[in-house]
């Protein structure tokens, strides 16, 4: 039975003070997006062993490539002793440029992928949509407007071109059902991927991070977007980390829905989407030796 660590109180490390040697990550979360990456995110940046980038999703290897190295090294200047030194930026899985200059520059390092069924990843990413005051349509339409609603379920095609680059022991692939029906159990297993000594979870770890929400205001959502990246252009990833993970500004800036008013998936649309992905998914039952086409009812 594995050792279990108590959780020292969250304390993501801060992009100022460059003494300490920059280091290259070893570790990348790269993808899906709505799958638990805040989660997992909390959960690598409270263990004595790793070193975690301080704002989830510097987005490198894909959107801000053209910054060059040293940026990218700037955020982990402060990383030390730690034996595991990452980064969570979950649009990697979508691209093959990102896959190529990964292989390129951190042949060795460990990835991560989080699958969730691929009709409720999509919901709950245009949930996101409607939260962040980017879309104000029904999911029906969303889906005619925003293709990569549906094209960031295709998980077969997106593992098979990560498989081009890297060996298959180097890619942990984890499933969002299993962070719902055993936190601990999902958290021991990307411990062992990583190598590292096991945390035992606090009951707050154990919660829903973020739940879904609406805007209290479209267009406070909107300027709070524009600052972030603004502190992003700047350096300052960190602090607009912080502010993300604050459950102040959560609160002043959506409100859960009412029992009675969160947006729901029907039926018929779900069993158009799953005849969507089902080739999807048969192949990624293949390439990944289990069986999610029972498990998601496919």
């Amino acid at each position: 039975m594995s050792q279990h660590l108590e959780l020292p109180p969250e304390s993501p490390p801060e992009l100022e003070s460059p003494e300490t040697t920059a280091r290259l990550p070893n570790f990348l979360y790269i993808g899906t997006s709505k799958a638990g990456s805040t989660w997992i995110y909390r959960l690598l940046a409270r263990h004595p062993q790793v070193f975690i980038a301080p704002a989830k999703g510097t987005y490198y290897f894909d959107h801000h490539f053209d910054r060059g190295l040293q940026w990218y090294q700037d955020h982990f200047r402060r990383a030390d002793h730690q034996s595991v030194v990452g980064e969570l930026s979950h649009s990697y899985l979508y691209s093959r440029e990102a896959a190529q200059r990964i292989r390129e520059l951190l042949p060795s390092a460990k990835l991560m992928v989080c699958l969730r069924e691929p009709v409720d990843r999509a919901f709950s990413d245009y949930l996101d949509l409607v939260k962040n005051g980017r879309f104000e349509g029904t999911f029906a339409q969303a889906l005619q407007d925003v293709p990569a609603l549906t094209e960031k379920g295709t998980y077969a095609t997106q593992l098979s071109m990560y498989l081009e680059y890297f060996p298959r022991a180097q890619l942990h692939v984890a499933l969002f059902d299993e962070l719902k029906e055993n936190p601990q159990g999902f958290a021991d297993g990307l411990h062992s991927f990583l190598e590292i000594e096991s945390l035992e979870l606090t009951d707050e770890m154990r919660q829903k991070v973020m739940p879904a929400a609406r805007p209290r205001s479209r267009w406070a959502t909107q300027v709070a977007k524009r600052v972030a990246k603004a502190f992003d252009r700047v350096g300052w990833g960190a602090v607009r980390g912080r502010a993300k993970r604050s459950r102040l500004v959560r609160n002043i800036l959506y409100r859960p829905y009412a029992p009675n008013e969160r947006p729901t998936l029907d039926a018929v649309q779900r069993e158009e989407l799953k005849r969507h992905f089902r080739d999807e998914v048969k192949l990624l039952d293949e390439l990944l030796g289990q069986d999610l086409s029972a498990r998601w009812g496919y």
